[in-house]
């Protein structure tokens, strides 16, 4: 389920099936290189659709939020989220979990999408969407 009106409009009559938000984290300095920013953004935007994709109907996949040395408002939208009804809250990031909370965290490897070949660009991706996978069905089976 993607964050738009068509999606969202019964969300609070679904939660029961869409149980889970991804929260997209993109750690953003503006006077460093542009280019890492992207880099950063293009992987974990690809990996977080067709995590959306293939959970089709059971995640929400939420806008990513932009954090340089303040990682509260990730929180905090986690935290409104599970009090919306979400019963899971992941955030996915290429940081080791720099987040003082109990939700879930996903460190995804960045690679420079820019040089990169289409078929080992998207086999690099796959790879990291499996493992995403895996990790929210652990958080399902917990």
């Amino acid at each position: 389920m993607l964050f738009n009106y068509r999606d969202l409009k019964d969300i609070k009559h679904q939660l029961e099936y869409i149980d889970t938000a991804i929260i997209p984290i993109i750690d953003v300095d503006y006077r460093g290189q542009l280019m890492t920013i992207v880099d950063h953004y293009e992987v974990i935007q690809a990996l977080t659709l067709e995590v959306e994709n293939q959970f089709k109907g059971r995640v929400l996949l939420i806008p990513p939020v932009q954090v340089q040395e303040d990682y509260t408002l990730p929180v905090v939208i986690g935290e409104q989220l599970k009090g919306y009804g979400m019963k899971n809250v992941l955030f996915v990031s290429s940081m080791n979990s720099h987040f003082q909370t109990q939700l879930e965290h996903f460190k995804v490897n960045i690679f420079p999408l820019e040089t990169m070949d289409d078929d080992f660009k998207q086999e690099m991706i796959q790879t990291q969407v499996k493992d995403l996978m895996r990790h929210i069905i652990a958080m399902w089976n917990k």
